[in-house]
C-alpha cells in the first residue's frame, strides 16, 4: 500500500494491525500482504495536523490530511525498490558515460535489463546482475537536456529470472549538468543566470490537491516569463510538478518543510532530514533537479548543517548542495564553507539595493543564489522592482569591486493564504507579495518583472539609453589635431566622472550625482569631435596643433567642477587661450565663467537648468540616463588673424574648475 504524501503526521492501521507511521509531504509504502483480507478490509489513517514538532509552520497557510493519492501495488515476490541513473558528460558535452543502480527484493543472480530510448527507438541496452557494481556504459551523440533544449530518454529497467520478466520499472532521464565554477552556474559548461520565483504546491482554494491542469498551468506560465528555475518552496511537492518541469524544460530545488525551525530540536531535525532523503530517494532521477536545499530561512546548528550535507551527498553524489538562508553574511560565510555547501545564498530583503549589494561583495568564494528576493517593498512598486532587477544583472557580470551574483528567486510567484502577519505584507488574509494574484491574474509587477529580466538574454545596450540633440546647424569645419595633454585621454573620463560626484552645495539628499558613463559621446556626431574629450584641471594644459582660419572654433567649455551658473564668480578667468603664429607673434585671452564657459550639466539636483555662456552657443546636448546624467556642448567662436598659426595652447588657471574641451576647429 503506497502513500504519495500526507500533513503532517501519521499512523496507518490495517485490520487492526499497525503497519507504520508517516511524516509530511513524503511517499511511504508498506507491505501488507500478511495482512490484508480477500475482503472486508478495514483502514484507519490517524493523522495529526497540528501538534506535531515537526508539523505545521507559521510561514504559510497549513492543510492537514491526506494530500496525495493512496494506491495499492501488486508485485511477484522478486520486484524492484529502486533505480538510479547517474552520468558524466565528456567530449565536449557530445557523450555520456552513465549509470544505473538497481535495488530489488529477488536472488543474488536475477538479471536486470537496462534499456534507454528517445522518442520509442530504443539508442542502448545491456544487462546486469541485480548484486553486482553498476556497468559503466558509453552513449555517443547524446541529446542534451536544458531548459533551452528539455531532451529526455526513457529509462526501462526489466527485472527478469529465467527469461521472464517478473517488475518493470519506467523513469523519463535527461543527460545535464549543472556544476559550480568560481561565481557562477554552469549548465552544460555554459555559464548561466539562474533566474527563478518560488512556488507554492497550492492554488486557490485547493490547498495542497492540485490537479494536474493546474500544475501544469504553473509551470508553462513561469516558463513564459522566462525564467530556467522554480524553487519548490518550502516542502516536497507533488511528483507530478517535477515530471512537467523535465517535460517543458525548468529546473527546480527542493527543500524538507523548514522556516524558522528550531533545528536544535533533535525530532524537528530529524524529522526533516527524512523527508529530505526520502524525497532525494523520489526524485533524484529527474534531469529538471538542479541542487537540494536543506532548510529554510532557520537559525540553524552546524551539525544540523553537516548533517544535511552528507545525507545529500551520501543520497545523490550527482548534485550540488545548500540551504536557503537569510543569517548574517558572516554567519553564513563560515558555516556554508565549513559544512562544504557548494554555494552561499541570502534573502537580501530591504526597500532599497543596499542589502543586493553587500551580499553580492562579501559573499564571493562561492556563487551566490538570492533564493529569495522582493517581498513587500516591491510588490506594489514597478519602478523600484525594475532597479532591483537593474542591479541584479549588473551583479552577474561583476568584478571584484561590486560584487557577483549567480542567480535569484522571486519571492513569491503567485499570492498565497497567510492570516498572520498584517500589512503590508498581507490584506485580506492573503500573502500579496507575488507575480500573480491567488486566481492566477497578473499583478502589477507582472510586466516588469519579464521585461527587466529579459535583458538578460537582450543587454540593453548604453546607447538604448542615450539621445543626442545637435542645435548647432550647419558644421563644416576642420579638426585641429590634438598634440599634448597633461591628463591622459585615457584617464579623463575617469577623473570627470569623479569630479562629478563631489558633493552639491546647497542639497542634503540630492547632494551626490549618480555618474556612471560619464560625459562622453558615444558615437561621433560631427566629423573630428572627440568622444572621450580632453580635461582641463588645475595645473593642466592641452595643446593642438597649426592651422590657418578667420575664426578658432571650441567645442566644449563645459565645467564638471563649478561653472556658471552652478559655482565660480562670474567674469573670473577660468583657461588661458595662447595662440602662437608661424612669424612668432602671439596672441592670448582669456576664457572666463560666464563668458565663455559654462557648468557641463543641464541638470542642478532635482531641476533642469539652462546655461548660458554670454559669448557662446549652445552646440549640442546629450544624456545617458535622464534621471542622471544629462550634458551639454558649447560652440565658442574666437576671430584669427588669417595667417598661418603653429600651435593652441589652453592653460589652467587654477581657479578649482574642471572642463571639457571636444576639439578645436577653423
Amino acid at each position: 500500500m503506497r502513500f504519495k504524501g500526507i500533513t503532517y503526521f501519521a499512523k496507518v492501521v490495517l485490520n487492526g494491525k499497525t503497519v507504520g507511521e508517516m511524516l509530511p509531504y513524503s511517499e511511504y509504502s508498506f507491505d501488507i500482504t500478511d495482512i490484508v483480507k480477500e475482503k472486508a478490509n478495514e483502514l484507519r489513517v490517524y493523522i495529526e495536523d497540528i501538534s506535531p514538532a515537526f508539523g505545521p509552520s507559521e510561514g504559510w497557510e497549513n492543510y492537514g490530511g491526506i494530500i496525495r493519492d493512496v494506491d495499492i501495488v501488486y508485485k511477484n515476490a522478486s520486484y524492484i525498490t529502486d533505480a538510479f541513473f547517474a552520468s558524466n558528460l565528456k567530449n565536449d558535452y557530445k557523450d555520456a558515460e552513465f549509470t544505473v543502480s538497481v535495488s530489488a527484493v529477488a536472488n543474488a543472480n536475477t538479471l536486470a535489463r537496462i534499456i534507454l530510448s528517445k522518442n520509442g527507438k530504443e539508442v542502448i541496452s545491456y544487462e546486469q546482475t541485480v548484486d553486482q557494481a553498476p556497468i559503466r556504459k558509453t552513449l555517443e551523440d547524446i541529446a542534451l537536456w536544458s531548459p533551452e533544449t528539455p531532451n529526455l530518454y526513457t529509462l526501462t529497467v526489466l527485472l527478469t529470472e529465467n527469461g521472464v520478466t517478473i517488475d518493470e520499472y519506467t523513469h523519463q532521464v535527461g543527460f545535464r549538468e549543472f556544476a559550480c565554477e568560481k561565481h557562477r552556474f554552469l549548465i552544460n559548461g555554459k555559464p548561466t543566470f539562474l533566474l527563478g520565483v518560488c512556488r507554492h504546491d497550492t492554488y486557490g482554494e485547493c490547498g495542497h490537491t492540485l490537479t494536474y491542469e493546474q500544475m501544469e498551468e504553473d509551470m508553462l506560465a513561469i516558463k513564459k516569463t522566462g525564467c530556467n528555475y522554480v524553487r519548490l518552496v518550502h516542502y516536497p511537492h507533488d511528483k507530478r510538478v517535477l515530471e512537467i518541469a523535465d517535460k517543458v524544460g525548468l529546473f527546480v530545488s527542493e527543500e524538507p518543510g523548514l522556516w524558522w525551525s528550531d533545528t536544535a530540536n533533535e525530532e524537528i531535525a530529524s524529522g526533516s532530514l527524512e523527508v529530505l532523503r526520502r524525497v532525494i530517494l523520489r526524485d533524484r532521477n529527474h534531469p529538471c533537479v538542479a541542487f537540494w536545499l536543506c532548510f529554510n530561512e532557520c537559525h540553524f546548528t552546524e551539525k544540523f548543517l553537516h548533517d544535511c550535507a552528507q545525507l545529500c551527498r551520501d543520497t545523490d553524489p550527482t548534485r550540488l548542495v545548500s540551504g536557503a538562508n537569510c543569517m548574517s553574511l558572516e554567519e553564513t560565510k563560515v558555516h556554508f564553507n565549513k559544512c562544504g555547501f557548494d554555494f552561499y545564498t541570502m534573502h537580501p530583503y530591504y526597500h532599497t539595493v543596499e542589502k543586493i549589494q553587500e551580499s553580492a561583495k562579501f559573499l564571493t568564494e562561492m556563487p551566490l543564489l538570492f533564493t529569495e528576493w522582493g517581498g513587500f517593498p516591491v510588490y506594489d512598486n514597478p519602478h523600484l522592482m525594475a532597479d532591483f532587477i537593474a542591479t541584479m544583472r549588473g551583479l552577474w557580470n561583476g568584478n571584484d569591486e561590486i560584487g557577483y551574483l549567480a542567480g535569484a528567486s522571486f519571492w513569491n510567484w503567485a499570492e498565497i493564504h497567510e492570516h498572520h502577519r498584517g500589512r503590508p505584507a498581507c490584506a485580506d488574509g492573503l500573502l500579496k507579495e507575488a507575480l500573480i494574484e491567488i486566481d492566477r491574474r497578473p499583478t502589477l509587477i507582472f510586466d516588469v518583472f519579464q521585461k527587466e529580466w529579459a535583458k538578460l538574454k537582450n543587454p540593453p545596450k548604453p546607447s538604448d539609453f542615450y539621445e543626442f540633440t545637435y542645435q548647432g546647424g550647419a558644421f563644416d569645419k576642420s579638426p585641429l589635431t590634438l598634440v599634448s595633454s597633461t591628463l591622459p585621454i585615457a584617464d579623463t573620463l575617469e577623473t570627470a566622472i569623479a569630479d562629478g560626484k563631489q558633493p552639491i552645495e546647497r542639497y542634503y539628499y540630492k547632494k551626490v550625482r549618480f555618474l556612471t558613463q560619464g560625459p562622453k559621446l558615444l558615437r561621433e556626431e560631427v566629423k573630428g569631435i572627440m568622444q572621450i574629450p580632453a580635461l582641463i584641471k588645475d595645473g593642466d594644459e592641452v595643446i593642438f596643433g597649426g592651422g590657418q582660419g578667420s575664426y578658432l572654433t571650441l567645442l566644449g567649455c563645459g565645467s564638471i567642477i563649478k561653472g556658471y551658473p552652478l559655482g565660480g564668480e562670474y567674469g573670473e578667468d577660468v583657461l588661458g587661450l595662447e595662440i602662437e603664429y608661424a612669424d612668432g607673434e602671439k596672441a592670448s585671452l582669456p576664457l572666463q565663467n560666464g563668458k565663455e564657459i559654462t557648468t557641463a550639466f543641464t541638470t542642478f539636483g532635482p531641476s533642469r537648468i539652462n546655461p548660458v555662456c554670454e559669448n557662446g552657443t549652445r552646440f549640442a546636448q546629450f544624456t545617458h540616463d535622464k534621471d542622471h546624467e544629462n550634458y551639454l556642448i558649447n560652440r565658442v567662436d574666437i576671430p584669427l588673424q588669417n595667417k598661418p598659426f603653429t600651435r593652441v595652447k589652453l592653460v589652467s588657471k587654477n581657479n578649482g574648475y574642471s572642463v571639457l574641451i571636444y576639439g578645436l576647429f577653423i
